[in-house]
């Protein structure tokens, strides 16, 4: 969960006002070449995971494991992202890079990702019109339950 946040971790969502999301977590790799050409280059990649930042709930139910993914908060400036990715900049400068892991088709009528992903989607696309190519959010969406549908899975040993 996040340090903004108290609480459990599964009944926060979206972002704050200030930009900060209910979930994250960041991780630094550090990658040395001790035995290349330019002996003891460094390089350092930092990924930061959490919960899309929008303004997004859930209703935690033990009725319900999947419970609707409710926009709650109309917000069309998108103040809130726009925090949370100047922040971002700030801190780690540019470029960045968004993966968006979140399901990109649902059935219909049972749609619950989609929703929170297109939003997601709009709100990098306002984000990304007050910025200057250099400092744009790069998104890309990769629909990570439909990457491997098709596969069988491995035997069992």
């Amino acid at each position: 969960r996040s340090r903004h946040f108290a609480g459990t971790r599964y009944l926060k969502r979206g972002v704050s006002d200030g930009g900060k999301v209910a979930n994250d977590v960041e991780l630094e790799q550090i990658v040395h070449d001790a035995g290349g050409a330019r002996e003891g280059a460094f390089a350092a990649l930092v990924q930061a995971r959490g919960s899309l930042p929008v303004a997004w709930a859930q209703e935690t139910s033990v009725a319900r494991p999947k419970p609707p993914i409710v926009l709650h908060r109309v917000d069309p400036t998108y103040a809130a992202t726009q925090a949370h990715f100047q922040d971002i900049l700030a801190r780690y400068g540019a470029p960045c890079l968004v993966l968006d892991l979140v399901r990109q088709n649902e059935r219909a009528g049972r749609e619950r990702e989609v929703i929170i992903g297109r939003e997601f989607k709009k709100a990098i696309e306002h984000v990304n019109s007050s910025m200057d190519e250099e400092h744009a959010i790069r998104y890309c969406a990769l629909d990570f339950s439909q990457l491997h549908k098709n596969e069988r899975p491995p035997a069992a040993a």
